[in-house]
This record gives structure tokens, C-alpha cells and sequence, in this order.
């Protein structure tokens, strides 16, 4: 009789014919988990892939592997979560906003405002509201690993925005979520949703006059130079939960799925660090590259975002998620 330990090695012999067996056998197929994103490699959330490679690799003696595939050469966000669901992609950090569509409870962290700063934003990711919304996308195929952020979010145009008046008529692309759409029009903007890979080549032809992006993928992805103006809005945190196809982490021994969690909680954590340090030091980059840079009184944006939370946060549920937010 004989075991196999994780290393893949086989540590007994079969004493009936006298043979030791050879060490070396492998205990189970390597697998390779496909994980895409939507990033540039200069960029917070390609480190952030790449350490979550490198620790799932160390967790499982090599045995799982991480393929990541960067700047949407998967698709955009739909497209991948749909290629999860599938079983064609594997991982990715969609934002909660796309997420939304397959998990509506996912909804709470696309209402404007809610998070009153980082400080705010980074305790609620990493408390209860993890536990809630992971018990709430398991049965959606689903599986949380962990929360990446894509910081807060402003406002880039054409022309500028001094006020919210300045939105006014204007088309202004947002995720593909009907939460973004009705804020934007709440803001008295024409909003159109638009896939992320499509972003900047919609405000080179004008399809759109902006979009929203936080200063780090502002600048990683060059929108300032085609939406040179730079409204300071803070209108919403943006979250990019990590996720795996339910039933990949389900095919995998109880040890394997531990480390697949562990390592997408820390990578999460260290990810929303590393973000807000990029955010705090590149808006002096991107004025240095010509951006002109406003900041919008932030009252009537406020105003204008309280219907928001009345057509969407309609359920008893919905508003309980949303008090541990505000609470």
C-alpha cells in the first residue's frame, strides 16, 4: 500500500513484489488556469496577476499554474465573464459593475457615493461584504477569490467640466451596467454603454464625449490623449472582484481550493494598496502630459445620484447589504 503526497512523489513502496517504486510520480495533472484581464502590463492590476500566479504556483508545488492574458486579448468584461460561465476562461477581475449582471447583489458597490474615501472603501472590501456577496455568486457559477479595485472614478471629456451642468447633453460611455448608465444620466448626460476595449477608440471618432476612468488607468491607457480634460468626481469606487469558474474550484481537493482562496484575498488586499499609491502620485504625471485637470463642486452630483438608490435598492436584501456599507 502506498501514498501520495501533494509533491507528487511516492513516499511508500509495495512490499509484496520487493520493488521500491520509483520517486517521481505525479500525484495529478498539472492544470493551467486561464486568467484574463483588461489592463496594459504597466499596470496595477497585471502585477497584481502575476503575484497571484506566483503564490498559487508555491501554495500547490507547481501543480496549478496560472496563464494570464492581458489588455482584453480575451475580450472585454461580458465577454469573459460569459467564457467563464462557459468553462472557455477560467479567472478574471471583471468589475462588480459587469458582475452585476449575472449577480445582482453585486449591485450595492456600484451606487454612487457610497463610499465616503479610501479609508472607507478599503475596510468595507475587506470585512462582512466579502462573505455576503461570495455566498451570493456561488450559486451563479461563480466563485470570489478576492476584491481588486480600479480606484475612484472621474471624469474625462472632450472639453471641460467645471459643473455638473457641463455634462449636460453630452455622451458619456460607461460600463454596461444600468446602475452607471442611470447615474450618468441622472447627471444630466447622454450616457451610452460601451465595452472597455472599445473606450478609446469611441472619444478618438467622437462616438462619445467622455468616459470615467481613475487617474492610474487614465494614464496606463493614454485617454488623455484623446479626452484631454479631467474632471476630479469621486463618484464611485470602483471594484474588480477576482473570480473563478464555481465548477473548476469545485473540481479541485479541499487543499488546492484553500490556497486558491488565500492567495486571491491577499493579492486583493495588496492590489487596492498598490492602487491607491498609483492614484495619488499620477495626477501630477498626467498634468505634466497637458491634462487639464477640474474639480466639479460635488454637491449636485450628490443630489442628483439620491434617485439612484431608490430605483435600484428596492428589496429588503439589497438594503441590507447596503447598511453594512454606510454602517
Amino acid at each position: 500500500m502506498f501514498t501520495i503526497s501533494r509533491s507528487g512523489f511516492v513516499r511508500g513502496v509495495v512490499a509484496s513484489f520487493g520493488v521500491a517504486l520509483l520517486c517521481g510520480a505525479p500525484a495529478q495533472a498539472e492544470t493551467t488556469l486561464r486568467f484574463a484581464h483588461f489592463s496594459v502590463e504597466d499596470d496595477p492590476n497585471h502585477r497584481a496577476a502575476s503575484e497571484l500566479a506566483e503564490m498559487v504556483a508555491a501554495a500547490t508545488d507547481g501543480e496549478v499554474k496560472i496563464a494570464i492574458s492581458p489588455n482584453s486579448q480575451l475580450g472585454g468584461e461580458v465577454d469573459v465573464v460569459e467564457g467563464i460561465l462557459l468553462g472557455t476562461i477560467d479567472m478574471a477581475p471583471p468589475s462588480a459593475a459587469v458582475l452585476a449582471n449575472w449577480v445582482p447583489e453585486m449591485n450595492v458597490l456600484n451606487m454612487p457615493f457610497v463610499f465616503r474615501d479610501w479609508d472607507h472603501y478599503q475596510t468595507v472590501l475587506n470585512g462582512q461584504i466579502y462573505d455576503e456577496l461570495s455566498a451570493a455568486a456561488a450559486p451563479k457559477g461563480l466563485r470570489l477569490l478576492g476584491f481588486m479595485t480600479s480606484g475612484p472614478r472621474h471624469i474625462m471629456t472632450s472639453s471641460a467640466v467645471n459643473s455638473m451642468e457641463d455634462l449636460a447633453g453630452r455622451k458619456i460611455r460607461t460600463v454596461q451596467n444600468p446602475v452607471h448608465v442611470a447615474t450618468f444620466n441622472a447627471f444630466g448626460a447622454n450616457a451610452t454603454a460601451i465595452a472597455y476595449p472599445e473606450v478609446y477608440s469611441a472619444l478618438q471618432s467622437g462616438v462619445v464625449d467622455g468616459a470615467d476612468a481613475a487617474n492610474t488607468n487614465y494614464f496606463t491607457a493614454k485617454f488623455y490623449e484623446v479626452a484631454p480634460f479631467w474632471a476630479q468626481v469621486s463618484w464611485l469606487f470602483y471594484t474588480n472582484p477576482i473570480v473563478i469558474s464555481e465548477a473548476k474550484f469545485q473540481s479541485f481537493d479541499a487543499e488546492t481550493q484553500q490556497a486558491l482562496l488565500e492567495a486571491g484575498r491577499k493579492v486583493g488586499q495588496t492590489q487596492q494598496a498598490d492602487w491607491r499609491t498609483s492614484d495619488d502620485k499620477l495626477l501630477a504625471d498626467l498634468t505634466a502630459n497637458g491634462v487639464t485637470v477640474t474639480t466639479p463642486d460635488p454637491a449636485p452630483f450628490r443630489a442628483a445620484a439620491e434617485a439612484i438608490y431608490a430605483e435600484f435598492l428596492t428589496t429588503d436584501e439589497q438594503k441590507r447589504l447596503m447598511a453594512l456599507i454606510t454602517e
